[in-house]
C-alpha cells in the first residue's frame, strides 16, 4: 500500500478514525496482566502509555502492547477465543487459525469478534535475547536496561519508548518528550542515540528537560 495512503490514514483524528475502522475501547494496563497471567509469552506496554510513566497523565486512545516475533505461535494459542487481524499500511486482514502471517507485517489489531470493539493493539517486535530497535539494530539494549516493572506490569522504560516516536514526530509524541520524566542518565541515552538515529531535533528537545512540575502523573515505578 502507497505511503501517501499510509499517511493519510496517520492523519486521521481519532473519531475519524474510529468511524472508518471500528470502535476502539483498549484494556488497561492491568488488564492486559490479567489477561497473560497464565502465558508465557514474552509482552510488555510500549508507545505514550510507557514514554509517560511517572509524568503529568495524558488520554491514550489504545494500549500499544508489544510482543516478540517468536512469540507469536504462544500469543495466538494464548488468545485463540479473540480475533486476531493484521494492520498492514492502513489495512486489515484477519489472521485465521491455521493461517501464517503475511510477510512484512509486525501488527496486529485483536477484539472479540466484530460485534465488541478493538481492545488490543499488538506489535511484532523482532528482538530475540536482548531489546533491539526495529529500525536501526545498532541500537539494543539487556532486557532489564529495556523494560522495567510497574505495579506488577511490565513497561517499556520512558527513554526507550521515546525513540520509537521521534520519526513520527506528532504532536502528542512532543508532549510526550517535554512531559517525559527522565533521569540524568537516561535523558543522555536518549540524547545520544537520536543523534545516531539522525533525529537532531528531537535530540535537543531531549537535553531541554522535563516540562514544568504539578500536573496529575501517571503511575510511578515501584522498586
Amino acid at each position: 500500500m502507497g505511503s501517501v495512503f499510509a499517511k493519510l490514514v496517520n492523519d486521521l483524528d481519532e473519531d475519524r478514525f474510529q468511524a472508518l475502522y471500528g470502535r476502539w475501547d483498549p484494556l488497561e494496563p492491568p488488564q492486559v496482566a490479567a489477561l497473560f497471567s497464565a502465558s508465557t509469552v514474552r509482552w510488555w506496554i510500549a508507545g505514550g502509555r510507557a514514554a509517560r510513566v511517572g509524568a503529568p497523565v495524558r488520554h491514550h486512545e489504545d494500549t500499544d502492547v508489544a510482543v516478540r516475533m517468536q512469540d507469536l505461535g504462544e500469543l495466538r494459542a494464548a488468545l485463540r477465543d479473540w480475533h486476531l487481524w493484521e494492520a498492514n499500511s492502513g489495512t486489515l486482514r484477519p489472521l485465521l487459525p491455521g493461517d501464517t502471517l503475511t510477510e512484512g507485517c509486525d501488527q496486529l489489531w485483536a477484539r472479540r469478534d466484530a460485534h465488541h470493539p478493538w481492545q488490543l493493539d499488538f506489535a511484532l517486535d523482532p528482538s530475540t535475547d536482548r531489546w533491539v530497535f526495529k529500525r536501526d539494530p545498532r541500537v539494543r539494549l539487556p532486557w532489564e536496561r529495556a523494560v522495567h516493572t510497574v505495579h506488577g506490569v511490565p513497561f517499556l522504560r520512558p527513554e526507550v519508548a521515546l525513540v520509537y516516536k521521534a520519526h513520527l514526530d506528532r504532536p502528542k509524541d512532543r508532549a510526550d518528550l517535554a512531559a517525559a520524566c527522565l533521569d540524568p542518565g537516561a535523558r543522555a541515552w536518549l540524547a545520544s542515540t537520536l543523534e545516531q538515529l539522525g533525529q537532531p531535533t528531537w535530540a535537543r528537545l531531549a537535553r531541554a528537560g522535563p516540562a514544568e512540575p504539578g500536573a496529575a502523573r501517571e503511575d510511578a515505578p515501584t522498586a
